[in-house]
């Protein structure tokens, strides 16, 4: 049988297997379920809606509650519940599943029988989702929703129209690749011509174009997420420190400080760290696709910026997180490695500036996000490997004492240049040290939730203490498992706080570590600042009960790889400057995300596809130990199966140190994966391809 038989049978197969298997899930979808309503939100949009519906003056009954022009908002909501003349009452919600299969996810939208749960809870008016397909939604109601939960709440699932759209563009792109030389061409004189112009086109043509291409992709991405999302109480709270040059380290200090620098340079704006996210993004396509190209001749390899429009590459982008600018700094730099790898031509200059920016941008990958230190450190081992490889020592045994000697000493600096830095730019003790602060005093001052960002603030000014929310979650979860708090000093507690209180909420909050100890939560259990000697406790409740500390990490691991993020911008978070900036002089600069850009964005939304995070978790796996069995056994030193080997050990580290270190199961954390798993994945098929050639020719 030749190639091209079997690859339309294969082709075929590939067609009706998918068919047959959409067909069976849109079938099984279609089903009525059961399910309940729950996670029911009354926030400050919720009151604002409740008073508007039963008449109030919103703004009037507002000023009733605001002293020193800080709402109280507990006062106000209170209020609310115990007014006679308010008789509806809005809340927002989201529909929860007993069916762990059938649920809202990458594959199904989710649609509730409205009129039905309407028709069976005779408190409820009216009930409208937020978009469609969507399980989250808001409802008003006759009466206090004082329930956990609204039960026997019937819905279908129906596929999501974005895998019909991929699942024929999938077919388009294999049957065109394949048929690169098809005979319809070679019959059209014309047509044929110009594809033997468009396959001969020189390399510098094709750079050009690639260039072109990345060019108009990140105007158009720039143009839909501008000036990105920075209303983030984080980045919020970075915005001020750039603003007002009052830094601390709670947040990594070097973000402030380059913001603050390009405001001296480019005047006042909100945009910078989405320019950065996206100028690394398409500058690192970029390079891997020339070098592809230079390697291979193949112009199919700018379809490769298609990987760019995968939803968690692509929206992630558009936000200020710190975690997400590092990933695009470490992205950047394995791109330019993964460069200078197949492009063999010899350009000095041109080597120098590229390993001038890979060094740059993992130092800044380093700085913008400290725990980034295990996810940079294989990466720098590689390069380690590359520079003594090239010394060309006759002893193994000298080599591979430099190559120990100088990893040794690497470590070391980048651990010494995460502890300094905070010191070159922090001239106040008060921006990184513990001081003692009334926090009685401030919450009757500024209230809760409403005031978030003075919290924000207040909690910035502990960078030594940040650790303590991990550790006192992890503390939490072995001594409530034993009902043992016998290692737990009494000081640490708040006023009125107890371990009965601890054990509650390790009940309720058992994947989130902030509400333990930060003062913006006050069901906290333990004073904000420095708890004396958490460290040492932590580890001491480790040691006595193991398998509980077990337990509380592959339950929070299981969070963390398993569960669905759905990156996305609200498009009502993308208006105006927050109050908080525009009191110490930001200005507005054309923040306004007008009909056009949610338009856009919307659609791009629909049809863009998520990675599932295990999935990328088990390349990971199998990569490493592929890669490692091959480079043991058959003592292969392919410099691209070496690559492949420290980028897979790059992204075990990531997730052992998020699933080991890391207070809640926010998918930021480890986002860090998704680039680097790119660049992987395409590094280990081009060492197969490499291999299968090499077999084919001898």
């Amino acid at each position: 049988m030749n190639n091209k038989k079997l690859f339309v049978i294969l082709f075929i197969s590939f067609i009706l297997i998918f068919s047959t298997t959409l067909i069976i899930f849109s079938i099984l979808g279609n089903k009525n379920r059961i399910g309940y309503l729950g996670e029911f939100k009354f926030d400050e949009s919720h009151i604002n809606n409740t008073l508007e519906l039963n008449g109030f003056d919103t703004s009037e009954i507002k000023k009733l509650f605001t002293i020193d022009n800080i709402l109280d908002s507990n006062a106000l909501t209170n209020y609310i519940f115990t007014n006679k003349n308010i008789t509806n009452y809005s809340y927002g919600f989201r529909l929860k599943y007993y069916d762990k299969i059938f649920r809202n996810s990458d594959i199904y939208s989710v649609y509730i029988d409205t009129n039905k749960v309407i028709k069976d809870n005779n408190f409820i008016k009216s009930i409208i989702i937020d978009i469609n397909g969507s399980p989250f939604g808001n409802l008003i109601s006759y009466k206090k929703i004082d329930l956990e939960k609204i039960d026997n709440i019937s819905y279908i699932l129906k596929m999501k129209p974005k895998l019909i759209i991929w699942f024929l563009f999938v077919i388009f792109i294999i049957f065109i690749i394949y048929n690169y030389d098809c005979s319809y061409i070679k019959n059209n004189k014309k047509l044929y011509h110009s594809y033997l112009i468009y396959k001969k086109v020189s390399e510098k043509y094709f750079v050009i174009f690639t260039i072109i291409i990345s060019a108009l992709l990140f105007l158009i991405h720039f143009y839909i997420g501008f000036p990105g999302y920075f209303h983030n109480p984080d980045n919020i709270v970075i915005l001020r420190q750039s603003i007002l040059k009052d830094y601390s380290n709670w947040h990594p200090v070097i973000i402030a400080v380059t913001l603050n620098f390009l405001y001296k340079i480019f005047g006042q704006n909100t945009f910078y760290i989405t320019l950065i996210n996206l100028l690394c993004l398409y500058s690192g396509m970029v390079f891997i696709i020339i070098a592809l190209y230079f390697k291979y001749k193949k112009t199919r390899f700018i379809l490769l910026f298609l990987v760019l429009f995968i939803a968690d590459i692509y929206f992630p982008t558009l936000t200020q997180l710190k975690d997400i600018t590092c990933s695009m700094f470490i992205w950047l730099s394995i791109s330019l490695i993964f460069f200078l790898l197949i492009e063999t031509k010899k350009n000095k200059i041109l080597n120098i500036i590229l390993c001038f920016i890979i060094f740059i941008s993992l130092f800044l990958a380093l700085l913008w996000r400290h725990n980034a230190i295990v996810t940079i450190y294989p990466i720098i081992l590689f390069l380690i490997f590359l520079f003594t490889s090239k010394l060309k020592l006759k002893s193994k045994i000298k080599n591979v004492f430099i190559f120990l000697s100088i990893s040794f000493f690497s470590a070391i600096l980048l651990v010494l240049v995460v502890k300094v830095n905070p010191y070159i730019w922090i001239k106040s003790n008060d921006g990184y040290y513990y001081k003692d602060i009334d926090y009685d005093a401030l919450y009757s001052k500024y209230g809760y939730i409403i005031d978030y960002f003075t919290w924000m603030d207040i909690n910035d000014r502990f960078a030594r203490n940040a650790p303590n929310n991990i550790f006192a979650i992890q503390i939490a979860a072995c001594a409530s498992a034993n009902d043992d708090d016998s290692m737990i000093p009494k000081e640490w507690y708040e006023k009125g706080k107890t371990f009965e209180d601890l054990k509650k909420l390790y009940k309720a909050e058992s994947l989130f570590g902030d509400t333990f100890v930060f003062s913006f939560f006050n069901q906290r259990i333990f004073k904000p600042g420095n708890l004396e000697n958490i460290s040492k406790v932590w580890l001491k409740y480790i040691l006595k009960y193991p398998k509980d500390y077990i337990i509380h990490i592959l339950r929070f691991s299981k969070t963390v790889i398993f569960k669905d993020f759905g990156w996305s911008i609200t498009s009502s978070y993308l208006n105006g400057i927050p109050q908080s900036l525009e009191e110490i002089g930001f200005k507005n600069y054309n923040t306004m995300f007008n009909d056009a850009r949610i338009y856009i964005y919307n659609l791009f939304h629909n049809l863009f596809i998520n990675i599932p995070i295990d999935f990328l978790v088990l390349i990971s796996i199998v990569l490493f130990f592929s890669s490692l069995f091959l480079i043991i056994k058959n003592k292969i030193l392919d410099k691209i199966l070496l690559y492949s080997f420290f980028l897979s050990f790059s992204s075990l580290a990531t997730i052992i140190i998020v699933v080991f270190f890391t207070p809640i199961n926010d998918g930021r954390y480890i986002f860090p994966i998704i680039p680097i798993n790119i660049v992987l994945i395409i590094c280990f098929s081009l060492f197969i391809e490499i291999i299968y050639r090499n077999k084919g020719n001898t």
